[in-house]
């Protein structure tokens, strides 16, 4: 009788714990679960990670790297108004597309220990902030949109929002356009 061989790589390890978090939840992955799904036993899921925390940092990592992709690609095309538009939706897009890791992006869980995927997700909002004029944290307007963006996610996610669809599609982009407003330079008020 033949053995049969499981072919286990990295990718297949990587993207299976995405499915998992994407149904349990950041805080319901464990090593047991993922071998079980993987019909494989424990000890192989080590060939791939070092612990729990390294598979989360792995997963982040590829989570920020593609959301990076993402952004960078949408807002490429579009500035000012536009960019911080196109950003904001892109960015509740990848969220809402992936609820279980948006506490990631959102960096909401402390107890996670990731270094590698929060010194990604530091980068990506510096590298896309910077291009937006979001990088100056002296101004008080960037801490508005960046917080009205963080903020209006957590509740959604949340399901603190009583309207569901386009009419909370439509909220968003009113209460970003409002925060948008407020970021140009008072000099920026005599172009328009």
């Amino acid at each position: 009788m033949m053995v049969k061989r499981r072919t286990l790589t990295q990718a297949k390890v990587l993207a299976t714990a995405n499915q998992l978090i994407e149904s349990k939840g950041i805080n319901g992955l464990t090593i047991r679960d993922l071998a079980l799904v993987l019909d494989v036993r424990p000890q192989s899921i080590y060939n791939y990670v070092d612990s729990l925390s390294d598979l989360l940092d792995q997963v982040g990592l590829q989570f920020v790297q593609n959301v990076a992709d993402r952004l960078t690609e949408t807002i490429s095309d579009v500035d000012g108004d536009e960019a911080l538009m196109a950003f904001a939706q892109e960015f509740r897009a990848a969220c809402n597309q992936h609820r279980g890791l948006a506490p990631l992006l959102l960096d909401l869980n402390d107890n996670l220990r990731i270094p590698r995927s929060r010194k990604a997700i530091v980068q990506l909002y510096q590298d896309m902030f910077k291009p937006l004029q979001l990088d100056d944290s002296a101004r008080v307007e960037n801490t508005l949109y960046r917080s009205t963006l963080f903020g209006f996610i957590i509740q959604e996610i949340g399901g603190f929002f009583k309207v569901q669809g386009t009419e909370l599609d439509e909220r968003f982009t009113k209460v970003m356009q409002l925060a948008i407003d407020q970021t140009h330079l008072p000099a920026d008020k005599t172009k328009k």
